[in-house]
């Protein structure tokens, strides 16, 4: 039956395609400064979901097209993305001119932007990094990539476990996602916990800093990280294509593998990729390693994509493993490291509608099976295994313009997660989760007012099962948590290049399951966890006032914010501890106490307000360079108590200068941040620091065929430096002077 099906497809599809008179079209590519041809450039075509390569005299071609209009959109590293409308049969020689860029300028932004509006048009404060920015930035991990990003910093235990901080706010508070869905990991959950994603995958990475709950949920109250993949291919390549990458790194002797390739066939594309990254223990800046601070990961993806004309269909399966240490202090007894390991299914259906109500629907879900061992490095004992299933689904549905030109989107989600863990040293309660929401969103636009509102009601179930956890019995527990968010943002046009954005927006967050139900050490993390039962919903009232510039020599955005959070949850470290070893006097265990064993943490609400600003200018010095200026500040503090909250970043500011042409780049980085003096009780205040990084890199053909080698230097006069995110700074530095040289073959 299936094959007759297949059979009867392929039939209609040439007997259409015949049916009707066909053309060739063909074009070149050009440099308007020299007018010299390029090559390499990806020319899509829109409406077909086709995209060809320039060749080495900068001609590309699309053969069996139907006479008819097209968009043609043409994009290359460093240069400016051009959108040409083109009438089949062509009148004239098809000539597309492109022009170099130093700065990342009015770039689309796809995450919390369902309208495709433009840069100036959005209310959210935003940061993008693809081709050249995020060639540079790449690193071994997603929040390495992004530290120094404004209003982005990092929460580290090593180099191998890190995750983004946004605005003071981590954890549950920020919401990472891949293609538009939840990553499915235990990242969220502790210092220790890395997240499930190799740094040398990403197509592009998004960021949404303040109050975007409204589309992705109540995880989402400090801010959204979006990775995007092309696990489920997006276009039809006319011929195999791809790149390999390999890259050596002196600080760790780390070194990477990626191959990635792309093919495409009648209305089908397809996309496989493969990594591998080793590395040992990490340098610091005096000479010594940081103990047990390895890592190794490997992994790969496959994905399929349908593309007929009502819209696209696609599926992707992928795994990923990885083992890492937790540091730990030079010359000790006890060490463990992490084998983590998931698997992983998206799905993607994206309709158009012509007539009617919607306009389109879009459609993704994924399944994620995500296991990890926390493994005494010693004996080789399993010391506790962590278990979770997420399956993620998302509907969404633009409808046709109403009264006043509105557009809206209205969307249903749901999240089911199967929490089990195992082993001597469990910690917390099995616990299933199921969360389900339902969200409007609309947006208005005048002639230079841009107005966009929601709301999102969302309801999540907890079922915590019965458990035994450090010799203490804990009941069965079930929790219901009913919420309703709403935002509110404003764009108003001051002129052509200028735009000043306000948000207001209510998100709530639930409690976790670590959150409400911890008990015990959490060895990894040096800490002994309680959770707290009767915690209450989080209730943030956020509000974002910006002012955004962008032309072609420059862009400039700088957005001030406060936030008041009723009942935040945080994980306190207290004044006692807690310690598993045997008192010999007593002969029983010492447990509780004021000096010893591992320092007790434990989940309390508290009344908090955050408050800063984040800066970014980058200016068109001459004609090849340019320079970039970034700072942001956060302050965090019990509203009541005036004490200060726990891992918030000190001041920060870079300085990044650039040059770039076709053939190749160098530039430079230097960071600073202050010192670090208000902390919370029991915390450890940090001295501010200051690193250069130098970058650079070469590209040239061969035929069709590109070379790109990459040079990097980071911390490259080897300071000494301790970064107050670091879960590990009692005991150790950060790295030391690394220096990385890639190569990437592109045919």
């Amino acid at each position: 039956m299936f094959k007759y099906l297949l059979v009867f497809i392929t039939y209609f599809i040439f007997s259409v395609s015949f049916s009707q008179p066909i053309f060739l079209v063909q074009g070149v590519v050009i440099d308007s400064h020299n007018q010299e041809p390029l090559i390499g450039v990806n020319v899509y075509l829109k409406e077909l979901k086709i995209v060809v390569e320039s060749n080495e005299n900068g001609i590309f071609q699309f053969s069996n097209l139907a006479a008819g209009s097209y968009t043609l959109v043409s994009s290359l590293t460093g240069h400016r993305e051009i959108t040409t409308k083109i009438i089949i049969p062509l009148k004239e020689k098809l000539i597309i001119e492109m022009h170099e860029k130093v700065i990342n300028m009015n770039e689309t932004i796809v995450t919390g932007n369902p309208f495709s509006l433009d840069l100036k048009e959005l209310s959210q404060a935003t940061i993008s990094l693809s081709q050249l920015d995020l060639q540079i930035k790449r690193s071994a991990t997603l929040a390495q990539s992004l530290d120094f990003q404004p209003g982005v910093a990092m929460r580290s235990n090593g180099t191998a476990a890190s995750r983004p901080v946004i605005r003071g706010f981590s954890n549950n508070m920020i919401l990472i996602l891949e293609d538009g869905l939840r990553m499915g990991d235990l990242s969220s959950a502790s210092d220790d916990h890395g997240i499930s994603d190799d740094g040398s995958e990403p197509e592009k990475i998004e960021i949404i800093r303040g109050p975007a709950s409204l589309l992705y949920g109540s995880n989402a109250i400090g801010g959204v990280v979006n990775v995007i993949t092309d696990a489920i291919p997006s276009t039809i390549p006319q011929q195999v294509n791809g790149h390999f990458l390999t890259e050596g790194s002196s600080g760790n002797s780390q070194y990477l593998t990626n191959l990635h390739l792309n093919y495409g066939i009648n209305l089908f594309s397809f996309h496989g990729n493969l990594y591998k990254r080793k590395a040992g223990d990490y340098k610091i800046p005096t000479g010594g390693k940081t103990c047990n601070s390895f890592f190794e990961t490997f992994g790969g993806q496959t994905g399929v994509s349908f593309h007929p004309n009502w819209g696209t269909a696609g599926i992707s399966f992928s795994s990923f493993h990885n083992q890492y240490g937790l540091p730990a202090p030079s010359g000790s007894t006890s060490a463990a490291y992490i084998d983590m390991k998931k698997t992983q299914v998206k799905y993607l259906t994206d309709i158009n509608i012509d007539n009617g109500f919607l306009s389109a629907i879009n459609l993704k879900g994924s399944y994620q099976n995500y296991h990890h061992n926390e493994i005494d490095r010693f004996s080789g004992v399993i010391g506790t295994s962590f278990n979770l299933e997420t399956a993620n689904i998302d509907i969404s549905s633009k409808h046709v313009p109403l009264a006043f030109f509105m557009n809206g989107i209205i969307g249903f989600s749901s999240t089911y997660q199967k929490y089990k863990i195992l082993g001597s040293e469990a910690i917390t309660p099995n616990t299933d989760v199921l969360t389900a929401a339902a969200y409007v969103f609309e947006q208005v636009k005048f002639k230079k007012l841009n107005l966009s509102f929601g709301i999102r009601t969302e309801v999540s179930n907890i079922n915590i099962s019965q458990a035994v956890l450090t010799d203490s019995l804990f009941a069965n527990q079930k929790n219901n948590f009913a919420t309703l968010s709403g935002s509110l943002g404003l764009v108003y046009s001051l002129s052509g290049e200028q735009s000043l954005f306000f948000n207001a927006a209510k998100a709530f967050r639930s409690p976790s399951a670590d959150e409400l139900a911890s008990y015990g050490i959490h060895e990894a993390a040096n800490s002994f966890d309680i959770g707290n039962r009767n915690l209450q919903v989080e209730n943030n009232l956020g509000f974002d006032l910006g002012l955004r510039s962008i032309s072609e020599e420059y862009s400039a955005e700088l957005a001030g914010y406060v936030y008041s959070v009723n009942n935040y949850i945080s994980r306190t470290p207290q004044a006692f501890f807690y310690s598993d070893e045997t008192d010999k006097t007593a002969n029983s265990i010492i447990g509780f106490n004021d000096s010893t064993g591992f320092r007790v943490k434990k989940y309390l609400n508290e009344e908090a307000v955050f408050y800063g600003f984040e800066s970014k200018i980058s200016a068109k010095l001459k004609d090849n360079l340019a320079a970039t200026i970034i700072a942001d500040y956060v302050r965090a503090k019990n509203y009541k108590t005036k004490e200060n909250l726990p891992q918030i970043p000190p001041f920060r500011f870079s300085l990044e200068t650039r040059y770039t042409v076709d053939q190749f780049w160098f530039g430079f980085n230097a960071k600073a941040a202050a010192s670090q003096k208000n902390i919370s009780i029991n915390e450890t205040p940090t001295a501010g620091y200051f690193l250069v990084d130098f970058y650079g890199g070469m590209k040239f053909f061969s035929g069709r065929f590109a070379h790109v080698f990459s040079l990097k230097v980071d911390n490259a006069f080897n300071r000494i430096y301790r970064d107050h995110l670091s879960a590990i700074k009692e005991f150790t530095l950060m790295p030391g002077r690394n220096i990385s040289l890639s190569y990437k073959f592109l045919f």
